[in-house]
């Protein structure tokens, strides 16, 4: 074969395996900034919804204390968010907000609370229901930035 020649198809075969490689780089970063785009909105569009979720619980929290009346308006407000975590969230935060509305509505249905029991209940692990949701929203949000 003609030196020249492969020369010339050297020349050629290391331009192409060059743009091919160029191309595949290009490629995956940019595939890969996407994804992380992706996660980094998502996480962010949840931890909104599940700070919103814990403010609703909070307010629900307090009222049902001090009153023995359900707020239905605040409360279709927490249902309404409840359901979007339903539609975005895994199923141990579905659970821990469950538990979490479930547990203030009882407690709204209840007598209202004398200061003393409301300290008690401080230091009660099962009515802390806002925290355990807000742990499982966290593990949750760390599932996703390690993703």
């Amino acid at each position: 074969m003609d030196p020249a020649l492969i020369s010339t198809f050297s020349a050629l075969a290391g331009t192409v395996v060059g743009g091919v490689t160029s191309f595949a780089t290009t490629w995956m970063t940019t595939t890969a900034q996407n994804r992380a785009a992706r996660l980094s909105a998502e996480r962010a569009k949840r931890e909104e919804l599940y700070g919103r979720f814990m403010d609703e619980l909070a307010t629900l929290y307090a009222g049902a204390l001090s009153s023995s009346t359900v707020d239905y308006a605040k409360l279709t407000g927490a249902f309404a968010l409840r359901g979007r975590i339903t539609l975005l969230a895994s199923d141990a935060v579905v659970a821990a907000a469950d538990r979490a509305l479930k547990f203030v509505v009882d407690l709204a249905m209840g007598p209202p609370r004398e200061a003393s029991e409301v300290r008690r209940m401080m230091d009660d692990r099962n009515a802390d229901t806002i925290t355990e949701f807000a742990r499982a929203s966290r593990e949750e949000l760390q599932a996703l930035r390690a993703a």
